[in-house]
C-alpha cells in the first residue's frame, strides 16, 4: 500500500518539516536520519524498509510513503509554456513525440504534463532522477499507466492522481497492483486508487 499526503505551502518553502511530521505517524522516533542516495533520492538510514518520495510545485507539496516497496511521485503546476515543444523533442521518446505532435492544440498542454509527471515519478522512484534519461522512459501512448521501455529493464507502473484542475500528479511503483491510499486524517490528504 502507498499512502499519499499533500499540503499547501508557500513558494520555496522547505519540504523536510512536512516530511518529518508525516513520517512520525509511521515511525515513532524523534531522531529519524534522512540521507540521500548517489543521485539525491532521500531514504531513512535506520529504516530501509520504509520508502518515500516527495515533490512540490507552485503552492503544493505531495508525499508518497510505502512499506517494503519503492515509490515515486511528481506534481507539476499546469501552465502553458513556449518551451513545451522543445521539451517534447528533448525528453520524449519518438513514439511519444509523434503522438503529442498529432494532438489537437487544445490537448497538448494537458498531455504534456500527464506524460511528464509519469516519467518523473518513475525516475524518482528508481532513484536516478532525470539522469536516467526521460527520453529513454517510453510511455505506452495507448495505455499511459504502462511503459514500453525503461532503462536497465526496470518495470514500473504509473497512475494519474486526480488533484486539481491546475496541477497534475502521478505516482509510480514497480507493481501494477499497488494500492494507493489517500490518507484521511487531520493533515491535508488525497485518497484511494489502484496503480
Amino acid at each position: 500500500m502507498i499512502d499519499i499526503w499533500h499540503k499547501e505551502i508557500t513558494p520555496k518553502q522547505k519540504s523536510e518539516p512536512f516530511l518529518r511530521q508525516v513520517l512520525a505517524r509511521y515511525i515513532p522516533k524523534n531522531d529519524l536520519i534522512i540521507e540521500r542516495g548517489e543521485f539525491g533520492k532521500p531514504f531513512l538510514r535506520d529504516f530501509p524498509e520504509w520508502h518515500f518520495n516527495v515533490s512540490h510545485s507552485g503552492t503544493k507539496i505531495v508525499l508518497a510513503i510505502s512499506h517494503e516497496m519503492p515509490v515515486g511521485i511528481d506534481i507539476e503546476q499546469i501552465k502553458s509554456r513556449k518551451s513545451l515543444e522543445n521539451l517534447v523533442k528533448k525528453c520524449f521518446a519518438t513514439s511519444e513525440q509523434m503522438y503529442w505532435f498529432n494532438l489537437p492544440e487544445n490537448e497538448k498542454v494537458a498531455v504534456f504534463y500527464d506524460f511528464w509527471t509519469r516519467k518523473e515519478a518513475v525516475v524518482k522512484g528508481i532513484g536516478r532522477g532525470i539522469a536516467l534519461g526521460l527520453n529513454h522512459c517510453e510511455i505506452d501512448v495507448n495505455q499511459s499507466n504502462n511503459f514500453l521501455n525503461l532503462p536497465n529493464n526496470e518495470i514500473w507502473y504509473t497512475q494519474k492522481i486526480e488533484f486539481s484542475a491546475d496541477y497534475c500528479v502521478a505516482i509510480a511503483a514497480p507493481r501494477a497492483d499497488a494500492i494507493v491510499n489517500r490518507t484521511k486524517n487531520e493533515l491535508p490528504s488525497l485518497g484511494t486508487l489502484l496503480i
